[in-house]
């Protein structure tokens, strides 16, 4: 995968990393700016006319596409390869960068965000528990909430089940009145 190939050779000075979508160019408010799937074709494109800098990578993207396409499947090479460790739910994660610490990436392009990757893998450790028991506390409150919107919701039924029968009951005493 060839993420750092394009940036370096395009000069891109926007950040640029690897998502679902593919390499995604970006400013620091909007994350897809250019997105260049991994076979090299670009797949979105905003239009550049604000931004000089995006109108040339467009420009030099459009000049060459086989030049893209070539870049983004060629192997990228690296000078340096540092450790550092993320998270994935209960998984504690062991990746490889140039330099650590936002707004650079990985090994693999992945944006290393300041509370997701660290060099520490003890510190990893600790932000990943805080998160976890974040998100536990999270969906246990969900589960008070819906359970007692439930609650509530059968109660309105029931009630409604308690007038049908009611209006029910009343329309055959009505119909029995009228027949005597």
């Amino acid at each position: 995968m060839g993420w750092k190939n394009v940036k370096d050779y395009y000069r891109i000075r926007h950040l640029v990393q690897i998502t679902e979508e593919g390499l995604c160019i970006e400013s620091g408010v909007i994350n897809d700016l250019i997105v260049i799937g991994l076979d090299g074709t670009i797949k979105k494109r905003r239009d550049p006319c604000f931004n000089s800098d995006l109108q040339r990578y467009m420009e030099e993207f459009d000049a060459d596409p086989a030049k893209l396409r070539e870049l983004m499947q060629s192997p990228d090479s690296f000078e340096k390869s540092v450790t550092v460790y993320t998270f994935r739910g209960g998984d504690i994660i062991e990746k490889l960068c140039e330099v650590p610490g936002h707004p650079n990436c990985t090994h693999d392009g992945e944006m290393m965000y300041d509370n997701m990757f660290s060099v520490d893998r003890d510190e990893t450790l600790a932000r990943a528990k805080v998160e976890a028991k974040a998100e536990f506390n999270h969906w246990l409150r969900q589960i008070v909430f819906y359970r007692n919107k439930l609650t509530n919701a059968e109660k309105q039924a029931e009630q409604c089940h308690a007038d049908l029968a009611k209006l029910t009951c009343e329309k055959k005493q009505k119909e029995t009145r009228g027949q005597q």
